[in-house]
């Protein structure tokens, strides 16, 4: 696997900690960096009693090259915290340059985290290099929607290289794996002639065997991921998933 570009030190981390409190969850959040860089700013929406549910705002223009955003999530334990997005994010052409956007989660025991995400769109020119990463603690639960899209309307994409790890107790592996999508994406058997890639994930959320068959992976230590494929990013999200997951969460 190709690496697009090496670590960054200016980058703007971005951490948002929520935990257990009497009344409602307390929510913390915190920037660090280069003051002038854009990052993540999460906005809280509503709290409850071990709950709450916070908004990623974009603080500045993204994505545009040599923008290095960086967010940590940390959930406490027992307490359920949900991430909207308001809008989808643009990777515009970067003329050479690359960026970058790492995201790392920690689940404490019984934590729950619902992630609603919106389309990635990596526009023609576009380098980026993304990466998420998830400890689950026991008991806890992560249910994440993403959709990658290749271009604007009548656009070629630009390049995206994604990893994704989660582990679970023990550092028991749940799910591994790097995606490189450029110009050969696009070939039979791959992409061909879709441009949007849409995923569900769902660790420690228990969907029975027999729902949304369709484009389901079980995993071998627990969690299930859906896939699809469509040219508009609206279709590309396997819909029916992310309700079933929902539901069970």
């Amino acid at each position: 696997m190709t690496t697009l570009l090496p670590d960054r030190t200016t980058a703007r981390r971005t951490a948002l900690v929520v935990t257990a409190a009497p009344g409602r969850a307390r929510v913390r959040t915190s920037a660090t960096g280069d003051p002038t860089s854009p990052c993540l700013r999460p906005m809280l929406i509503d709290s409850g009693p071990q709950r709450a549910r916070v908004a990623l705002v974009p603080d500045g223009a993204l994505l545009l090259a040599g923008d290095a955003i960086r967010l940590y999530v940390e959930v406490g334990a027992g307490v359920r915290l949900e991430l909207v997005e308001p809008a989808g994010t643009v990777a515009f052409d970067m003329r050479g340059a690359e960026a970058t956007w790492d995201v790392r989660i920690d689940l404490a025991e019984g934590a729950t985290l619902v992630w609603a995400g919106e389309p990635f769109v990596l526009a023609a020119g576009a380098r980026v290099r993304r990466s998420t990463s998830v400890r689950l603690g026991v008991g806890s639960r992560l249910a994440l929607r993403e959709t990658l899209v290749l271009g604007r309307h009548r656009e070629r994409g630009g390049l995206l290289e994604q990893t994704w790890s989660a582990y679970g107790p023990g550092d028991v592996p749940v799910l591994v794996e790097q995606l490189l999508l450029d110009e050969t994406a696009r070939r039979p058997g791959v992409l061909g002639r879709h441009r949007a890639l849409g995923s569900v994930v769902a660790l420690g959320v228990p969907v029975a065997d027999e729902v949304c068959a369709d484009g389901r992976l079980d995993l071998e230590h627990g969690g299930t991921v859906w896939r699809g494929l469509a040219h508009e990013a609206h279709r590309a999200g396997p819909a029916d998933a992310w309700r079933a997951v929902l539901d069970a969460c």
